[in-house]
């Protein structure tokens, strides 16, 4: 991994560089540093990194700017504010950073703790890892046959996300989050096929795919559970409960291995249709998820309508609730209306050890995100609870 440390303090810059030295020790990583936003700019040009560690008060140009002109490159990697500024400023960066599609990991006080900063490498890492096949411009190179063969030639693979307990560290079930892997345009990412799906009505056809995967490859998944995700045109495809029933009848409780997740932010249309499918779900054993919780405005009105087992608040609020009050009192809202309503709550967006200890304090139930796992292919789940479970030993001594 290649990481660009930005600091204009001769001593800082030293101190950070020698710490990023004891956490980069793979043979391809690399550490370069620059005094100020031009120079960083200039670095760039000859250097591409996976990770930019930012100061925001420096000369010439100050980190805001540069952050800003970076955003107008399209930078892809993953970026850590490293500042002594107020938190004030600090938010409204954070908030910047959103809005001008930056990956923003989080912001770092100085002096910089060595446990802090680990925690950013890793989760820059796993970023890398999860983003470093998928090409942003196959988007416009997908279009319906290959969406039709992807069906056929089963090159829908999902990957695996786990979702663990903050309390325990034990992990408590997983999402499938869905990638295509086309035999010459490589792994493609689900922004890029998945509004398509949507577009040719195959929303139903992809659930029960994965439905079908997770049924075949259950003896992989060490009887955790699957979250599938769903939209509300899935729910009111006329046939996709009794498919799932189907299934139901020929794989034992099955009911146990799977939940369904709808996204908050797709509103339900047909709400009678949906009511019937969730409720012939309900009959049989299967449950509800709300996911992407409070990004839209029918959020309540959701709760209210359709028989939810959890909601799942949504990562955006989450990534910013170490710098940002509104987020964090979001959050917090949250997981009291949850709470109230008997929900189990699960946090999306853990990408450090900052927010897990946060969400920790906040007596959180569940999490996700890259600072426990990025998503990975169902083989992969085995080898990555090993080394989870020496990590919660460090977390919870």
């Amino acid at each position: 991994m290649k990481v660009l440390l930005i600091e204009d303090h001769a001593f800082q810059r030293q101190i950070m560089a020698t710490q990023l030295a004891q956490l980069l020790t793979e043979p391809e990583d690399e550490i370069q540093t620059a005094s100020s936003g031009v120079e960083a700019l200039e670095a760039m040009v000859r250097f591409s990194p996976d990770l930019l560690l930012c100061d925001l008060n420096m000369p010439e140009m100050d980190g805001i700017t540069f952050l800003s002109k970076i955003a107008e490159q399209a930078f892809k990697g993953s970026v850590v504010i490293t500042s002594a500024t107020s938190q004030e400023v600090i938010r409204s960066v954070s908030k910047m950073c959103t809005d001008y599609h930056l990956n923003l990991l989080g912001a770092l006080a100085k002096p910089v703790q060595l446990a802090t900063l680990a925690s950013m490498v890793e989760s820059a890492r796993n970023t890398k890892v999860e983003t470093q096949y998928a090409r942003p411009s196959t988007a416009s190179m997908v279009d319906e046959s290959i969406i039709e063969k992807a069906f056929q030639q089963h090159w829908f693979v999902p990957y695996l996300q786990p979702i663990v307990d903050i309390a325990t560290g034990h992990w408590v079930s997983t999402e499938a989050l869905m990638r295509l892997h086309h035999p010459k345009l490589g792994l493609i990412s689900p922004n890029e096929f998945i509004p398509l799906v949507s577009r040719l009505g195959k929303d139903a056809d992809l659930a029960l795919y994965t439905l079908n995967y997770i049924i075949e490859h259950t003896a992989l998944l060490k009887a955790k559970r699957v979250a599938i995700n769903i939209t509300s045109a899935t729910l009111s495809t006329p046939g996709f409960v009794d498919n799932v029933l189907k299934r139901a009848k020929l794989t034992p409780n099955l009911h146990h291995k799977v939940y369904f997740e709808l996204t908050e932010s797709d509103m339900v249309k047909n709400t009678g249709r949906a009511l019937e499918s969730a409720s012939r779900l309900g009959m049989n054993g299967f449950t509800l998820s709300i996911d992407d919780f409070g990004t839209g405005f029918s959020s309540l009105k959701q709760l209210e309508t359709l028989p939810f087992e959890s909601l799942k608040i949504d990562m955006g609020f989450t990534k910013a609730i170490t710098t940002s009050d509104t987020a964090l009192a979001i959050v917090e809202s949250c997981l009291f209306l949850s709470n109230r309503l008997s929900l189990t709550a699960i946090v999306e967006g853990v990408e450090n050890i900052q927010i897990w200890q946060q969400l920790r304090d906040l007596n959180c139930q569940l999490a996700q995100g890259y600072f426990i796992a990025a998503p990975m292919p169902i083989d992969k789940l085995n080898q990555w609870h090993i080394k989870w479970q020496q990590k919660v030993t460090e977390l919870h001594p």
